[in-house]
């Protein structure tokens, strides 16, 4: 073979040699180019509702609370905080409790739209609680939060503000005034969705809010790199031991049934997540069924494990008591018929409520505020209405 032939034929096979490896190169840079929009767009925020999605009473059970009975409840549990320094945990659950819409005679209770002011415009927190104290509303590199557990001007747990705010259906584009400026409440959805971990202490709150604002089923990435979507949330929530966790580990169970009620208006849960939940609440179900007190109530162990009151010496027992039935009460008042215990379960926990409601004395009220305006919107829900909707006229103001 002359030198010519074999100078082409090396030349040929470095040309493919290259061109092999062009090649190869241009698959990892076109393999690498999806990939990074993959994981731009897993970083991308799922889409926000403008109108948050509601969750609404489904039963009327007056065997369990009469009009009247209920009036009388609801009138004891007005939001008496006008005045100075009106604890934040307070005014966020009686907001939650009562709604936007809540208006009242009594001159010494705020209506819904004044208790929102409270919570998003610092002018009216500072007006409350007096220019030298810390606002309530802070920014950070994710977005504007609610501080939490820093003193009784902030909120009790992580996302609880933010999910009363869903709850009473606040839209997203309402305006919130920081000390900073004004923004809008996406700027804290965004901040919660952005900072959210699956091993948070508190995730109760976050869940609700995802479930109610979010637009979309998809996956989202925190901050952290975790992929999140709600069947993980709630196998993250079914993962811990059941009376652990605030109340009782009764915000739990309320999240999870939200997951299913926003399930049924639009997908949000693959059908084995779904169907995990369900078996679930069906087994705490049971657990409570089993362990109802003769006279109605459900207490710190509704678990039947031994009653440790060693962390609860500030509360008296029927507070206590109130707390785990009232919550109980709540999250039952909304869930799908197939996790309801039996009707004369519901019954006995009513009727305690009504009856432990009505003989508390005032001081105790207040100082239980929290605890209550879970009971009280428990026996609205199960007559069908949100508390607001209640007529309260028909008992005189004068005689509470």
């Amino acid at each position: 073979m002359s030198p010519q032939v074999m100078s082409l034929k090396s030349k040929l096979k470095l040309t493919g040699f290259l061109c092999f490896h062009l090649l190869l190169i241009g698959v990892v840079i076109t393999w690498g180019a999806m990939r990074f929009q993959s994981w731009e767009q897993q970083k991308q925020l799922p889409e926000i509702r403008l109108t948050p999605l509601s969750v609404t009473p489904q039963y009327d059970r007056p065997e369990i609370v009469s009009d009247e009975d209920l009036v009388k409840v609801l009138n004891r549990l007005r939001p008496k905080f006008r005045g100075k320094s009106p604890q934040t945990n307070h005014v966020d659950h009686a907001l939650r409790f009562w709604g936007i819409e809540a208006e009242f005679d009594d001159p010494r209770s705020l209506s819904g739209i004044e208790m929102r002011d409270l919570l998003l415009d610092h002018r009216r927190f500072g007006d409350a609680w007096g220019e030298k104290t810390d606002p309530l509303l802070v920014h950070n590199q994710f977005g504007v939060r609610v501080r939490v557990q820093e003193g009784l001007e902030t909120s009790s747990h992580e996302d609880h503000t933010l999910a009363t705010l869903a709850e009473v259906g606040t839209a997203s584009d309402y305006p919130v005034v920081t000390s900073e400026g004004e923004t809008n409440l996406s700027a804290m959805i965004e901040e919660a969705m952005r900072s959210f971990s699956l091993n948070q202490v508190e995730y109760e709150w976050s869940a609700i809010v995802f479930a109610l604002y979010i637009n979309s089923a998809r996956d989202w990435m925190t901050t952290e790199g975790q992929n999140i979507n709600f069947d993980l949330i709630s196998e993250r929530i079914m993962r811990q031991p059941p009376v652990k966790g605030v109340c009782y580990g009764n915000h739990r169970l309320h999240a999870l049934v939200i997951l299913l009620r926003v399930d049924e208006q639009t997908p949000i849960l693959t059908k084995a997540g779904r169907e995990k939940i369900v078996k679930y609440l069906q087994g705490i179900t049971s657990v409570l069924v089993k362990n109802q007190s003769e006279e109605g109530f459900w207490d710190k162990n509704w678990d039947a494990q031994p009653l440790d009151l060693e962390s609860e010496k500030k509360f008296a027992p029927d507070s206590r008591r109130v707390l785990a039935t009232g919550h109980a009460m709540e999250w039952w008042s909304l869930a799908p018929p197939e996790v309801l215990p039996p009707d004369e379960t519901l019954q006995k926990a009513g009727h305690w409520l009504v009856e432990t409601i009505q003989q508390m004395p005032e001081s105790e009220i207040q100082s239980s505020y929290t605890f209550l305006s879970h009971a009280g919107r428990a026996l609205a829900l199960w007559r069908g209405k949100f508390p607001f909707q209640v007529d309260l006229s028909s008992q005189s103001v004068e005689a509470l």
